[in-house]
């Protein structure tokens, strides 16, 4: 009963800030954030001819920015709402990153705009890597293979959509999202005003959905952070060729904080990765993490594992192991300098099918990385 009145409570709260006009002694006005990632990279892999590294640097400088303009104002009836704009550092085909506006107070928080999905948003990373070295998709991977190990991935990237966050309660929270179409970054139409609904294109998804819940306690010398959620795809537009099923991707993590010292791990499985003609392909990739902070560094290690199976007449599979070890040091505030020594290996059973490249098989790759990590 006392769950019910204090839902009551929260609707009738809603109401009266939609029925009653709300003023801000100020408007929004836009600061200026970011961050900017460089890194110097070395390879030693195996490049003879045929094999990935071939035709490849052996070294090479890496960067990856972002200019974040973001504002908000609080109204007098305790709303606050607000924007934010994230503008790529390099040229790139998709310049502006994510756009979104937001609404926040006692009912939670929600975005609407260009954005991740819940579990992009929401997902738990083992401790141990650093602003541009991980083991897990990082900013920068140097050996030369297809794909990173990511456990950070929804059914579609950054797209229209409505994101809402609940409040905490007890440690929990739950993150939802629906985007009614995949990719779909903005609604123009030529390049003037928007006029019409996206076009359904062949093997599109839409109507696709996300959510992820997260518990966190701090106790007295050591905490805990979980969680756990998943995305799945809507209606697929059927293709010319063979359709392509649906996606659903599920993922979990746990971190333990003692001190100065956490270690977690994580795992994410990919449900129809690809199916569609002859692959049928299931993917999953697990690890784990540690770190230990002292005065201004940290250092860390990682490891992580991914498996791709394709059970199609195309058939295949295969297997990626990568381990890291980093160093952090915090130079001052948003300003740090980082490091790793990776080291990265495949192994393949008709691994064309999976990589789309056979000779991936046996393949292995060392990485000495050097980098910096300036947020503003």
């Amino acid at each position: 009963m006392k769950k019910v009145l204090l839902g009551t409570t929260a609707l009738l709260a809603g109401a009266g800030l939609v029925a009653s006009p709300a003023f801000a002694a100020d408007g929004i006005k836009l600061g200026v954030g970011g961050f900017f990632k460089e890194a110097y990279m070395v390879v030693f892999d195996d490049d003879s001819e045929g094999e990935p590294g071939n035709e490849h640097n052996t070294d090479g400088f890496f960067n990856d920015a972002e200019v974040h303009f973001t504002g908000s104002t609080v109204l007098d009836n305790g709303l606050e709402v607000g924007a934010r704009i994230e503008l790529e550092g390099e040229n790139d085909d998709d310049q502006i990153d994510e756009a979104w506006v937001f609404f926040s107070g006692g009912f939670g928080e929600v975005h609407i705009g260009s954005e991740d999905s819940a579990l992009a948003n929401s997902c738990i990373v083992p401790p141990g890597g650093t602003g541009n070295f991980s083991a897990y998709s990082p900013n920068q991977w140097g050996a030369n293979t297809t794909t990173s190990n990511t456990v950070c991935t929804g059914v579609v990237g950054d797209t229209q959509s409505i994101l809402y966050v609940t409040p905490s309660f007890g440690g929990f929270q739950l993150a939802v999202s629906y985007s009614p179409e995949e990719g779909v970054e903005n609604h123009t139409n030529g390049g003037g005003p928007h006029i019409g609904m996206p076009t359904n294109g062949d093997g599109v998804a839409r109507h696709n959905t996300s959510a992820y819940a997260t518990y966190t306690f701090d106790g007295d010398g050591w905490g805990l952070t979980a969680g756990a959620g998943g995305a799945w795809e809507g209606h697929v537009e059927q293709t010319t060729g063979p359709d392509r099923s649906s996606q659903d991707f599920y993922q979990a993590g746990l971190n333990l904080t003692f001190g100065n010292f956490a270690v977690g791990g994580v795992f994410e499985y990919f449900h129809d990765l690809l199916d569609q003609g002859a692959d049928n392909i299931d993917a999953w990739v697990a690890g784990g993490g540690v770190s230990y902070t002292m005065d201004a560094w940290t250092v860390g290690a990682q490891y992580s594992h991914g498996d791709a199976d394709n059970d199609g007449s195309a058939g295949g599979d295969a297997t990626q192991d990568r381990i890291v070890l980093t160093g952090n040091y915090a130079m001052g505030p948003g300003i740090n300098i980082d490091g790793e020594v990776g080291y990265t290996w495949i192994n393949t059973d008709d691994g064309g099918a999976v990589f789309g490249d056979d000779a991936a098989d046996n393949y292995d790759a060392l990485e000495i990385g050097l980098g910096t990590n300036i947020t503003f």
